[in-house]
């Protein structure tokens, strides 16, 4: 039988969720995986590098099961930590408008509660027990090399802490940095086109403050979610339990609706939602810590797969090729079904005569099935919006009032609300809401 044989470096810039994914994803497959982080490490704290960590982020079902692969026992380890692993009908109240709150139910389909910093040094700690990867922090001004035609990466540079500039060789490269910047710049060096892009403009603005709750008036859910009337009000409130206790509320709007920066702001914010669920929580709790502010100015998606040329051993990940609202949680999920792709293409590869050979053309194409469900389940919310820039479809008010009736029908029916659950946490694809068979129950139970 052949045997497989292992390229010798891969290099992953940043040091995030999809980064720390992706060095998984490569550990089987080269003798040495480099991860290149900007930032500096210190525990489980927020980094300057991610202006979004101090926000909740909860890791949806499909996600949790990719992190399980990729970091075997991963669930254990978030328990471990204090983070919680939640039934997603039972411990998360959801609040849609116009339809009556989700019945709590065991649906079977989980998601992980934790903070951002804990997750990211859960999976940092995690790498540490593989003797071939190494997360090297204090990185900058990070670029991708090549060979002088572009059509294959060979290295990447970068200033570290101290000393000069160091440069590395790679057989691969994900650039896993956020923004996708060494990617662009790398394409435009060597005179390669960048890629067509979808660019819908949202202005989201976050707020997020920690509470502390006492035991004797905590809610009976883990998470809560309570979404704004489109196109009339914007104002959306959300809740989490995080390791250490302590309660997340992010309260968000979009546009000239500014999130609010102090106790009295914040709280009247909370008073003006839909409900009285987020509200009731702040009331019953005490502020810890700064109100801390993020604005998401647009969703983009890149094209990538598109391109007649691209560069062989490069590999854009996570929100380098599509950065998605995060309001809706999909970011992470989608990284980690990224990485697991990216991983069974090198798998798929390994016993070719060049196994790196095809690799990026191969993922391109096969990330785009990840991309779309996502894509498409928030653009479409997000176009409710008058706001909103992007190019609308036609029959944009005929797809929001399915998706009304949709949800107005799962919370009266058990099997489409798991249906339904499976399609959000992007367990199932949304294709299955739209089948002749849920069609026809949509309308018998909304008749």
């Amino acid at each position: 039988m052949p045997k497989k044989r292992k390229a010798k470096q891969a290099i992953v810039i940043g040091a995030g969720i999809s980064g720390l994914a992706a060095a998984s994803a490569l550990a089987d497959h080269f003798e040495r995986v480099v991860v290149l982080e900007r930032d500096e490490f210190e525990g489980a704290t927020p980094r300057p590098g991610v202006p979004q960590g101090k926000h909740p982020h909860g890791l949806l079902a499909a996600g949790s099961s990719a992190l399980n692969e990729l970091f075997p026992g991963f669930a254990e380890s978030v328990m471990r930590a204090g983070g919680h692993v939640s039934d997603v009908g039972m411990d998360v109240q959801v609040e849609f408008p116009g339809v009556p709150a989700f019945p709590r139910r065991q649906l079977g389909i989980h998601f992980m509660a934790i903070s951002r910093p804990q997750m990211e040094f859960i999976m940092r700690t995690r790498l540490e027990e593989r003797g071939n990867v190494s997360v090297v922090s204090g990185c900058r001004q990070v670029a991708i090399l090549g060979e002088p035609d572009g059509r294959t990466v060979i290295a990447a540079s970068f200033q570290p802490r101290e000393g000069p500039r160091q440069t590395l060789p790679a057989e691969l490269i994900v650039d896993a940095s956020g923004r996708g910047t060494p990617t662009i710049d790398f394409l435009k060096k060597v005179g390669l086109p960048e890629p067509e892009e979808t660019v819908i403009g949202l202005d989201i603005n976050y707020a997020t403050a920690l509470y502390e709750v006492p035991a004797n008036a905590a809610p009976d859910f883990k998470a809560s979610i309570t979404l704004a009337q489109a196109p009339e009000q914007s104002r959306c409130g959300y809740t989490m339990l995080r390791e250490d206790g302590l309660w997340f509320v992010l309260l968000v709007s979009r546009g000239l609706d500014k999130s609010p920066a102090d106790e009295d702001a914040f709280v009247a914010f909370a008073q003006d939602l839909r409900t009285n669920t987020t509200y009731d929580l702040i009331r019953s709790g005490k502020r810890t810590g700064e109100i801390a502010r993020y604005v998401f100015p647009e969703s983009r998606r890149r094209h990538f797969d598109r391109a007649t040329t691209f560069p062989r051993g490069l590999i854009p990940l996570g929100d380098s090729i599509c950065r998605l609202n995060p309001v809706y949680g999909h970011g992470m999920a989608v990284a980690a079904k990224e990485a697991i792709v990216l991983r069974d293409v090198l798998a798929a590869h390994a016993l070719s005569d060049d196994p790196l050979d095809g690799v990026s053309r191969d993922y391109l194409q096969r990330i785009e099935a990840i991309i779309d469900d996502p894509w498409a389940m928030s653009a479409l919310p997000d176009l409710a919006y008058p706001g909103t820039r992007g190019q609308r479809p036609e029959n944009l008010q005929e797809m929001l009032e399915y998706q009304f009736a949709l949800s107005t029908a799962a919370t009266r029916d058990r099997a489409l609300h798991r249906l339904y659950v499976e399609a959000l946490h992007l367990v199932k694809p949304a294709s299955v809401l739209n089948s002749p068979d849920v069609v026809e129950k949509v309308k018998m139970l909304n008749a």
